[in-house]
């Protein structure tokens, strides 16, 4: 099961250069044990971010497996307030909204959903990617698709997508048509990572079971995040479906 918690917060006056500190807030609230298991894995089973919506600020929690609700997830929705340590700053918690997805429906949305072949994706708190040491700050299909199918394979036990072959196909048969994006500035405690945000099209050519693959993987992104830092806050993504003419 897929799931996200948003929290609204009561303050108009932060962003999501706080992101990085709202990951210590969540730590300080789930089990010990298990924030210590989270911090030895190398993919984990959720992300988090800080956007804005409808002029409020919503922390957004979303988890990828049945442990990572139960442990994070619900201690999480009973959060009253969070307390920012370095300011000593307590911001209330005025709104929750849980919404939940069964793994089940992105499967059956795949085989029995026929797809588009232009997909649209908003990246929505800055993104990037590591590639042989160094990041990359553009999107790059070949890593987009390359970092969900990792995350992907890592929380599902229904379909492998570690899978090179695909990979290329993917990658051979998917083209980006249109951007708006711009970079970004991604505070951490002792540097700033930059990344990108805004707006891609992808057209994807050939097979329309290619275009499926390509939609199952940006809904999954919707709850895993795409790229690097997804627990601290960046990579926040979101599949924007078109309206059928």
């Amino acid at each position: 099961m897929y799931a996200q918690l948003k929290l609204e917060l009561e303050a108009d006056d932060i962003d999501y250069k706080k992101s990085s500190n709202l990951q210590g807030i969540l730590m300080e609230n789930i089990d010990t044990e298990y924030a210590g298991i989270l911090h030895g894995n190398q993919l984990n089973p959720y992300s988090q971010c800080l956007i804005r919506e409808n002029g409020k600020n919503i922390w957004c929690i979303k988890t990828l497996t049945e442990e990572a609700y139960e442990q994070i997830i619900r201690p999480m929705s009973e959060v009253k307030s969070v307390i920012f340590k370095k300011s000593g700053r307590d911001v209330g918690v005025t709104k929750w909204q849980m919404d939940r997805c069964e793994a089940r429906e992105l499967l059956d949305e795949f085989y029995d959903i026929s797809c588009p072949k232009y997909l649209d994706v908003q990246f929505m708190t800055p993104t990037a990617f590591k590639q042989d040491g160094r990041y990359v700050i553009y999107p790059d299909l070949r890593l987009i698709y390359g970092s969900l199918m990792r995350k992907y394979s890592a929380a599902s036990g229904e379909l492998d997508m570690i899978d090179e072959d695909l990979l290329n196909q993917l990658t051979d048969y998917s083209s980006i048509t249109r951007y708006r994006l711009q970079t970004i500035l991604f505070p951490m405690e002792k540097t700033n990572i930059t990344g990108f945000v805004g707006n891609i099209s992808i057209r994807v050519h050939g097979p329309e079971t290619l275009a499926r693959y390509v939609r199952l993987l940006l809904r999954f992104g919707e709850f895993s995040g795409v790229g690097i830092k997804t627990g601290m806050g960046m990579g926040a993504m979101r599949y924007n479906r078109r309206e059928p003419k």
